[in-house]
């Protein structure tokens, strides 16, 4: 049985020295900051440029309209771009050759498709970034299909989360579920309702995973877990209007 073309990858691309890469990341979004930082410092690539204040001559091979939702992995010396999934793996394998036959699956490939297009479309929603304020905006499509799961999918774990604070019988475990599905009554407020549907599942999944991390009784995870909620909503109420 043939694969989806997503999931081919030419083994081959592996055996490349990672001296002339240089990946072009989306720098209004904090992780991905944070993990092509990570792989320069560790000294995994030698270079990594922001969409926003990206050298000119690095465009000039690259799919813009590709780019934005697969991140672009290009040689300096040769102009080949490899995008996405593939860039991942060039990048990890070369540096974890062990893992080489495992990203040379194409059903591994075609397991984790899902889970990095779940990740690149709502990685603004994720985020709770903007666009940047001068340069190219990076910022994916709006695909219904892929935000749709990641709501569903993060407040299934809000909830899932949360359950443990109502079943305790305290007062502070009840006000913090309700005062969280309350606050989706916020969405008659501003126009961007999709994107208000996809930060409230994002920040009510946020303080529930850190509500129940802190140790301690019930009041003080309620109150950590509502103030984190309010910090993020500070931070991204204005990307909403």
């Amino acid at each position: 049985m043939s694969l989806p073309a997503f999931v081919n990858f030419n083994p081959s691309i592996t055996m490349e020295t990672l001296d002339n890469k240089v990946i072009i990341y989306d720098d209004a979004c904090p992780m991905c900051k944070a993990y092509t930082g990570g792989f320069v410092r560790a000294g995994w690539l030698k270079e990594r440029q922001g969409f926003a204040n990206v050298r000119p001559d690095l465009l000039e091979n690259i799919d813009m309209d590709r780019a934005r939702h697969e991140i672009p992995l290009l040689d300096t010396k040769t102009g080949e771009v490899t995008y996405g999934l593939s860039a991942l793996f060039l990048i990890i394998g070369e540096k974890w050759p062990i893992f080489k036959p495992l990203f040379r699956s194409g059903w591994f490939r075609a397991l984790l498709y899902p889970l990095y297009q779940i990740i690149t479309y709502n990685r603004r929603i994720i985020a709770g970034s903007g666009a940047p304020k001068m340069g190219f905006d990076c910022a994916p499509d709006v695909n219904l299909f892929y935000r749709w799961l990641y709501i569903l999918l993060a407040t299934g774990g809000a909830v899932w989360c949360s359950l443990a604070y109502w079943s305790s019988g305290s007062l502070a475990g009840k006000i913090y579920l309700l005062s969280q599905i309350a606050f989706l009554g916020g969405i008659i407020f501003v126009p961007k309702r999709l994107d208000f549907i996809g930060h409230w599942a994002t920040v009510w999944l946020a303080s529930a995973l850190v509500a129940g991390i802190i140790p301690g009784p019930v009041w003080l995870k309620v109150g950590l877990g509502l103030g984190l909620a309010a910090y993020m909503w500070w931070n991204r109420w204005d990307k909403l209007r």
